[in-house]
C-alpha cells in the first residue's frame, strides 16, 4: 500500500512539474517597459535617422497614371479554375464567424495611382478587400522589382471591406478571419495587383493635382467608448487630372466598413464601394478609397444593411464632390518620400489576465510570420501622407493631424500597409475589456506611443518644422 502511495505522489509531482513547465513556456507577463528604454526603439530610430539623412526632395512637373482591375472572383459550382479566378470555396474576410461567399452583390476592384516627379515615383495601391495580404504583397513586390519598381515606392492600403474575399493568410489567426489558406488565391490576386500597378506606370502623363478635406462627423463614431470619444472625422480628398486624359480621385476616411455584418454572404465593397461608384457615376474616371485610422472608429448612418452602406457611401461621395468643386490645381510639385523598416516589441497576444498573455514563442505558432514591417510617408506640396502596417487608431492621429493643419498642411494617415500588426490604440485603453485592445492589441501597451513618435519624426522631417 505504501508503495502505491509513493508512486502516486511521484506521478502527481511529475504532472505538476509538467503543468508548471507548460505554463512557464506558454504564459508571460505583459512587458510594460517604456518604449524609449528598449532596444527595438533604439535600433529603429537609428535606422530612421539614417533614412532621413539620405532623403531626396525633388521639385518639378507632375506626371500621373491610373489603372483599375476587376478582382471579383467567381464562385465555381464545378471544377475550380484558379487562373481564371474561379474558386469552389471562399470565405468573406473580417469576421471570425463570417460566411462563405455564395455570390456577388457588387464587384470588387484593385486600383493604382502612379505619380512621378523628376524620376521619383510614388505608387498608391488599394483594393476592395479587408487588406492586401502580406503574402500577396511579397509576391507583387518581387514581380515589380523585375520592372525596376522598388517596395519603397509602393504605398499599399485597402478599403477594409469585411465583405471581400479572404483565404490568403496562413496560420491559426489567419484562418479565423480569412478562412483556409489557399496558395492559388494568393497567386491569382498577386497577378491582378501586379498588372494594375504596371498599367498605372505605363499610363503616366503630364498631370495636375489638388487636395482638400471636409469634416464628416455624421458618418463616423468612436467604437471604443462611444459619444465621449475623440474622432478623426476628416474625409481627405486628393484629385489628380491628366492634362489630356483621365481624372482620378482618392478618398481617405476612418469609419470601419462593417455595415455589412457577419450575416452577409455576398461579396461587396460595403460603403467604400458605393463611395467609389458614386464618384465614377459623376464623371470621375477612377475613384479610390483608403481605410484611414480605422483602429478606434466605426461607421454610422441611416438605415441598415445594404441600404445603410449605400447611404454612407453616397453621402461621403457627395461631401467629396463639395471639396472637389473648391479645389485649385497645380502641375508644379514638391515631392519627398520616406520608407523605413521598423523593429517591433515582442508578440503579446491572447488575454489571460490583466498582467498575463501568451508568451511570444507560443503566439508565433498561432500567427503568420511578420517580417520587417515598413513605416512610410510622403509629401506632395502641402499634403502629408503617412501609412501604417496595422489598424491605426483615429484617436492617436488627431493631435498630429491638427498640428499639421496649424502649419498649413493637409494630411492623411492610412492603415494596412503591407504587414498586419493588429490594432494599435492609445495606451489608456490597453487594459479595457474591449475587442480592440484585449483581443487585437498584440504588442503591448506602448505600441501606439511608439508609432506616434516615429510618425512625428517623419512628419517633422517632411515639413521641415517642429510639430
Amino acid at each position: 500500500m505504501k508503495k502505491w502511495i509513493k508512486i502516486t505522489v511521484i506521478v502527481f509531482a511529475l504532472l505538476l512539474l509538467i503543468i508548471l513547465g507548460v505554463l512557464v513556456y506558454s504564459v508571460e507577463r505583459i512587458n510594460t517597459t517604456p518604449f524609449f528604454e528598449t532596444e527595438y526603439y533604439k535600433n529603429t530610430t537609428d535606422r530612421l535617422n539614417q533614412t532621413l539623412e539620405a532623403r531626396n526632395t525633388v521639385t518639378g512637373e507632375l506626371s500621373a497614371g491610373f489603372a483599375s482591375v476587376n478582382i471579383t472572383p467567381e464562385i465555381a459550382q464545378g471544377n475550380q479554375v484558379p487562373e481564371a479566378g474561379k474558386f469552389n470555396s471562399l470565405k468573406l474576410a473580417g469576421f471570425g464567424d463570417g460566411q462563405m461567399a455564395t455570390g456577388v452583390h457588387d464587384s470588387l476592384f484593385a486600383k493604382a495611382v502612379a505619380m512621378e516627379v523628376n524620376d521619383e515615383k510614388a505608387i498608391l495601391v488599394s483594393a476592395d478587400l479587408l487588406l492586401i495580404p502580406p503574402d500577396v504583397i511579397d509576391v507583387v513586390t518581387t514581380k515589380l522589382a523585375e520592372h525596376g519598381i522598388s517596395r519603397k515606392q509602393l504605398y499599399f492600403g485597402a478599403t477594409h471591406t469585411h465583405s471581400g474575399f479572404g483565404n490568403c493568410i496562413p496560420g491559426f489567426v489567419g484562418k479565423q478571419f480569412e478562412g483556409d489558406y489557399q496558395p492559388e488565391v494568393v497567386e491569382w490576386l498577386s497577378k491582378k495587383i501586379t498588372d494594375v500597378v504596371l498599367r498605372s506606370v505605363d499610363d503616366l502623363k503630364p498631370a495636375k493635382i489638388a487636395n482638400g478635406s471636409i469634416s464628416a462627423p455624421a458618418y463616423v463614431a468612436n467604437r471604443i467608448i462611444g459619444e465621449t470619444g475623440r474622432l478623426n472625422d476628416k474625409l481627405s480628398v486628393i484629385s489628380i487630372k491628366q492634362q489630356e486624359g483621365k481624372h482620378a480621385v482618392i478618398g481617405i476616411f476612418a469609419a470601419h466598413p462593417t455595415i455589412l455584418g457577419s450575416w452577409n454572404d455576398q461579396l461587396s465593397g460595403d460603403y467604400p464601394g458605393y463611395f467609389q461608384r458614386t464618384l465614377e457615376s459623376n464623371g470621375i474616371d477612377i475613384a479610390m478609397f483608403f481605410g484611414g485610422t480605422l483602429g478606434s472608429h466605426t461607421n454610422r448612418g441611416i438605415g441598415s444593411k445594404f441600404e445603410k452602406a449605400e447611404f454612407v457611401g453616397r453621402s461621403l461621395a457627395d461631401s467629396a464632390l463639395v471639396v472637389l468643386a473648391k479645389m485649385e490645381y497645380t502641375d508644379s510639385v514638391l515631392f519627398s518620400g520616406i520608407s523605413t523598416e521598423i523593429e517591433i516589441p515582442k508578440l503579446q497576444i491572447i488575454y489571460i489576465t490583466d498582467n498575463l498573455r501568451l508568451s511570444p514563442q507560443v503566439g508565433k505558432k498561432l500567427m503568420y510570420e511578420t517580417d520587417s514591417p515598413l513605416l512610410q510617408g510622403f509629401r506632395l506640396n502641402n499634403f502629408i501622407w503617412l501609412t501604417q502596417p496595422c489598424e491605426f487608431s483615429g484617436e492617436l492621429s488627431i493631435d498630429l493631424k491638427n498640428a499639421l493643419e496649424v502649419k498649413g498642411y493637409n494630411s492623411a494617415i492610412t492603415s494596412l500597409n503591407g504587414q498586419y500588426l493588429g490594432y494599435v490604440v492609445p495606451s489608456k485603453y490597453y487594459y479595457f475589456n474591449t475587442y480592440e485592445a484585449r483581443l487585437m492589441g498584440w504588442y503591448g501597451p506602448w505600441m501606439g506611443n511608439y508609432l506616434m513618435e516615429l510618425n512625428y519624426t517623419i512628419a517633422n522631417n517632411l515639413t521641415g518644422v517642429k510639430l
